[in-house]
Order: C-alpha cells, then sequence, then structure tokens
C-alpha cells in the first residue's frame, strides 16, 4: 500500500501550548524538546505562527531541514512501523555537497518528542524511529525513476524539466540513465516570486511577510493587505513569462544540442510549477513543432515516488524478507515550498 502527504515546509519556534487547534497529525504538527526549543511546522505554523519561514536549499545540518526530516519520520512510521529504509534527495548542483552529511543525520536510530495536544490527543509522546538504510540521490533522478517505474512505464528517451521552487533541473533520460552532459539546475519558480514582490512593494506594504507567506499569495494568486483582497494574477502572468524567458529557456538551449532532439520526441514537467499553466504553454508554444510536452498527474509529487521507489528497490536487493514485511520504505522530498513523504508498505 501507497501512500503520499504533502504538508508546507516552513516552521517557527514557539512557547505556546496549543490544545485542540487542528484535526490531525498533519494539521497540527508540534515537535518538542528539540534542542529544549518547541517549534510548530506546517500548516500549524502558518495558522498560529507570526512569521513561519525556511530557509532556501538548506542541507541535513540546518535546523529547519532536520525539523521537517523528523516531522516526516512521524509521518512515515504510519503509527505502527519503526523501522523504515529512507530515501531522499537534492538538487544536481548540491548533491555531491549535501550526500554525506545527509547520511549521517538519517542513518540509526532517532527518538523525537511530538505533542498531540494540538489534535486533541492527551500530551507529549516520544517516538523511537531506527533508520535501517538510507540512500541519497538527485532530485532529477527520483523523477526519472518515477516516470519509468511507476504509472507512467516510459521506455523510451525523454527530456524532463522539474519546476520546483528553489531549483529548476534539467536533463536528458535514456534507459541506460542520464546524459550527464544536459544534467543542469537554475534558477527555481522563486525567480517569478521575487519580481512579484518587487513589483507589488511599489504599491502595497507587505507588512514584513516572509518569503514563505509571500510564496502561498503567489500561489493563490491575491495577497490580503489591509483587509483589502490584492488580486496579482496579471502581475504573476508576467513574473512567470519573465522567468521562462529569462531562466528556463536560455537555460535549455544552452545544454541541449540539436542532435538531443533528434533522440526524443517528448519533454516530462514535474514539480509544482508544472501546475501553472503559464509555464506548461511556455513549453508548449517553444516546442510545438517538436516536443510533446507531457505533465504528470500531480506532478509534486514525483520526486517523493521516486525516492520511495528507490528505497523498495534498495531492500529487496537485501533478499531480506523479515526486513521487508516489518519495515516501511520511504521517500521524504523537502522541498523548498512543501515537504512530500510517500511511504509504501507490504502489510496495511
Amino acid at each position: 500500500m501507497k501512500r503520499s502527504y504533502v504538508f508546507p515546509s516552513v516552521y517557527e519556534e514557539t512557547s505556546v501550548d496549543f490544545a485542540k487547534v487542528a484535526e490531525n497529525f498533519i494539521e497540527g504538527m508540534k515537535i518538542v524538546k528539540f534542542n529544549q526549543r518547541d517549534y510548530i511546522i506546517g500548516n500549524l505554523a502558518l495558522s498560529e505562527g507570526v512569521s513561519p519561514h525556511k530557509f532556501l536549499n538548506s542541507s541535513a545540518h540546518d535546523l529547519d531541514y532536520q525539523l521537517l526530516a523528523l516531522t516526516s519520520l512521524i509521518i512515515a512510521t504510519q503509527g505502527k512501523f519503526t523501522k523504515l529504509v529512507v530515501t531522499i534527495g537534492f538538487p544536481f548542483m548540491s548533491y555531491p555537497i549535501y550526500k554525506k552529511g545527509a547520511v549521517d543525520f538519517y542513518l540509526g536510530k532517532h527518538l523525537v518528542s511530538f505533542d498531540t495536544r494540538t489534535f486533541g490527543g492527551p500530551g507529549v509522546e516520544n517516538l523511537s524511529v531506527n533508520i535501517d538504510k538510507v540512500d541519497v540521490i538527485t532530485e532529477i533522478d527520483g523523477c526519472i525513476k518515477a516516470i519509468r517505474e511507476g504509472q507512467t512505464s516510459e521506455k523510451n528517451n525523454f527530456f524532463i524539466g522539474s519546476l520546483g521552487f528553489g531549483t529548476f533541473e534539467l536533463a536528458l533520460s535514456t534507459p541506460a540513465g542520464i546524459v550527464q552532459r544536459t544534467a543542469h539546475s537554475e534558477k527555481g519558480v522563486n525567480y517569478a516570486v521575487n519580481i512579484l514582490e518587487n513589483e507589488i512593494q511599489k504599491q502595497y506594504f507587505l507588512n514584513l511577510l516572509t518569503d514563505q507567506q509571500i510564496e502561498r499569495a503567489f500561489q493563490r494568486g491575491s495577497f490580503v493587505i489591509n483587509r483589502r483582497k490584492v488580486d496579482v494574477t496579471d502581475m504573476r502572468k508576467r513574473a512567470l513569462l519573465s522567468y521562462y524567458a529569462e531562466v528556463i529557456s536560455p537555460a535549455m538551449r544552452k545544454k541541449f544540442s540539436d542532435e538531443d532532439f533528434v533522440r526524443t520526441q517528448k519533454i516530462y514537467l514535474v514539480g509544482g510549477g508544472a501546475m501553472y499553466p503559464e509555464l506548461v504553454n511556455s513549453f508548449k508554444e517553444e516546442f510545438q513543432d517538436i516536443l510533446d510536452v507531457i505533465v504528470l498527474p500531480e506532478p509534486y509529487l514525483c520526486a517523493s515516488e521516486g525516492y520511495c521507489l528507490n528505497s523498495m528497490a534498495v531492500a529487496q536487493a537485501t533478499n531480506n524478507v523479515e526486513l521487508r514485511d516489518s519495515t516501511a520504505f520511504v521517500g521524504i522530498d523537502i522541498g523548498n515550498s512543501n515537504t512530500v513523504v510517500t511511504v509504501y508498505t507490504y502489510t496495511e
């Protein structure tokens, strides 16, 4: 059985004792006694926090990454699995630098304390989780694995564009692997968010909103400023078109040769940015005569699902049936906008 869980990648330190302010753990995540401090995470940070935030493209050494990772492990246990096989990923450009630190952080036993009172529980619960195996791959490899080994089952060559908030990743994938010459990382959708922020600040005072709060407004297409709803959909469209013209299109021209276009007739778009019609239509307009532009259903789940498939493959390589039946196989995609946790278990 496979399930995916999504929550905003934000946190905030707190000293408040919350009592029944959410329906379940996903809506009311509060980690306590972490380095002697308490933190609200995800949706609870957005609803109850003053300045919910996250650093851009953080590593396993950073506080925000560790909090989001530990919260993901709580979700991955499904309330009954204490052994996990975990795969996580990083953008192509940061993967070599961050890989070892991530393995060191995840591998072994973790004791996590969280407050259940936020969703009607009796108090603080202590959870012990053991990570038997951990693997780190690139974000683009995770997405390709989901496309080739998941429901799509693509067998041929294809281009891939991963439109994340922090990074835009692209590559040419063949059944034998990525063509390394074509693999590249560029600025993510936050480039467009910054354009919109600069434009709207010419007319309104944004009251010291964090980058994450501004990004949520960008997704909605509106701000509430001085108790007035301000529609920014036209501004957002211009910002996204500028982002495509200034970042995405030049990157593809630089990395993909004419000969590469002979090798495939498809490009898959994944990541949260693939939810914006303006970006998808820009791809279609540029490549209408040479490529089919394919957006996966729920494209923001793609990396996490690929990581989960990788965890299953890692476990199968051990030929340990007992490990398979008593373990949850997990893919954790700690994005700059949302964190996605995909969990597969052989038993319900």
